[in-house]
Order: C-alpha cells, then sequence, then structure tokens
C-alpha cells in the first residue's frame, strides 16, 4: 500500500496553476497551445508540467467514467475493523478492482470505500464471497449513491481555488 504520511510539498507559482487549470480542461492540447493561453514559451510548458509528473504532483491519464459504461450501482461502504488487522483488511480491499477509492479514517469506521458495480446483485455477491470472509472485521454500513453530485468523470475537481 502506497504511504503518504510524509510527502514533500511543492509550492506552485501562478504559471503552475494555470497550466495543471488547462490542462485540466483539455489535457490533449499541445504545449504550443497552452503556452499562448499560459503567456510562456512552450519549453516552459513542457518543462513544468515533466517537473509536476515526476514529482507525483499531477497525472495526465484518461478518467473513465464507469456509469457510461454500465456501472449503475456505486455505493460508499464503511468498515470497522479490529486494530491489528487493519492495514491487512485495507491492502486486501485495495486489490479489487471494484474497490474505487479506498482510506483509512478515524470516526465510526476504520475504513471507507467507494465500490462501483453493474448491479446490486454484484455488489451481493461481492460482500458475501469478499468482504464476509476478511479477518477483524467488526461491522459494516453501506451508503448506496443515488444522485452522484460531483466526481472527477463529471467535474473538474478544482483544488486549485484552494491556494
Amino acid at each position: 500500500m502506497k504511504k503518504y504520511l510524509k510527502t514533500k510539498v511543492h509550492t506552485l507559482d501562478d504559471i503552475d496553476k494555470n497550466i495543471i487549470m488547462n490542462l485540466q480542461n483539455n489535457a490533449r492540447q499541445n504545449y504550443n497551445a497552452l503556452g499562448k493561453i499560459v503567456g510562456a514559451s512552450e519549453g516552459t510548458i513542457r518543462n513544468r508540467v515533466k517537473f509536476a509528473v515526476n514529482r507525483e504532483v499531477i497525472q495526465i491519464k484518461a478518467v473513465l467514467n464507469p456509469t457510461k459504461i454500465g456501472f449503475e450501482f456505486t455505493c460508499m461502504l464503511g468498515i470497522a475493523v479490529d486494530i491489528e488487522k487493519l492495514l491487512e483488511v485495507a491492502e486486501k480491499l485495495a486489490d479489487y478492482p471494484n474497490v474505487y477509492f479506498l482510506t483509512l479514517c478515524t470516526g465510526t469506521f476504520d475504513i471507507i470505500a467507494m465500490l462501483l458495480f453493474r448491479n446490486s446483485s454484484e455488489f451481493n455477491t461481492f460482500m458475501m464471497e469478499q468482504v464476509s470472509k476478511l479477518p477483524g472485521i467488526r461491522s459494516t454500513q453501506t451508503f448506496v449513491n443515488m444522485n452522484l453530485m460531483k466526481t472527477p468523470w463529471t467535474s473538474n475537481i478544482e483544488i486549485m481555488k484552494l491556494l
């Protein structure tokens, strides 16, 4: 499991922020066109993007919209786990392709996961054949998503506005 506890923080200047916001709108545009929008040379754009990618500040990849290809049942799953089994359970869950998002957290649950399925029957099978067999699980609670209001595949996640 990848650890994010001691992440090096990179400061973004206005050029970096502008590049990233424009790439969020169209990651396929060429650096020359992006440079004209941002007001920097193609070489500057190329270097800034390379730097950001190499330092894992950004990733440039296709974001799939699962609802458009038949994954119509999405839910959040809260899991309470015996502390000594927490990492083992989290690592096993992270290996399942239906687990879209997974985090360890504080509060009522120790793990929160976003799950994607074609239908409720697939979810039921997953719970009965996978989750129920994981060691140390004390309880689960499922939150079925009725209407996804903001997702990486329908909206730009505008973290840049926080900076």
